[in-house]
């Protein structure tokens, strides 16, 4: 059973860039909240219309979970964010999330801010890509 869609988190204008990471990164850590696949769910809601095209629609990017590459963000144990990196209207951040079993696995989100509605002035998630932990903690993003 699925709970309505307005219980999870969206975008809105008056979030940063950080927050839009943030919101992604703790909603995965805690998948299962409110209901199952709840934080893909959240996800999901901040990939911005581009993305979407190319991973969606939601069921699509869900399996994207069941990989190597983005299943260490499923119920991770922390999170470390580097300061955002924005330039007009585009930001990069890296995140280092630690999963359960200890292993350090890096990302980095690279966000646009949205020109059109329903999305205007919205910082949306173009793209989550795996890197080395080594490149973010040297800040070679």
């Amino acid at each position: 059973m699925t709970a309505p869609s307005d219980s999870i988190p969206e975008p809105t204008p008056n979030q940063s860039p950080e927050e839009v990471v943030r919101v992604q990164v703790e909603a995965l850590g805690d998948n299962d909240t409110p209901y199952e696949d709840a934080g893909i769910e959240a996800a999901f809601n901040f990939a911005s219309p581009a993305n979407k095209r190319a991973t969606g629609p939601l069921e699509r990017f869900r399996g994207l979970f069941d990989t190597p590459t983005y299943g260490p963000m499923i119920d991770h144990d922390g999170a470390t964010y580097s300061d955002p990196q924005i330039e007009g209207t585009v930001a990069r951040m890296g995140v280092i999330l630690r999963t359960g079993q200890g292993e350090r696995v890096g990302y980095l989100f690279r966000l646009s801010k949205q020109e059109t509605e329903p999305h205007a002035d919205c910082w949306m998630t173009d793209a989550v890509r795996r890197v080395p932990v080594d490149d973010l903690e040297e800040q070679r993003i």
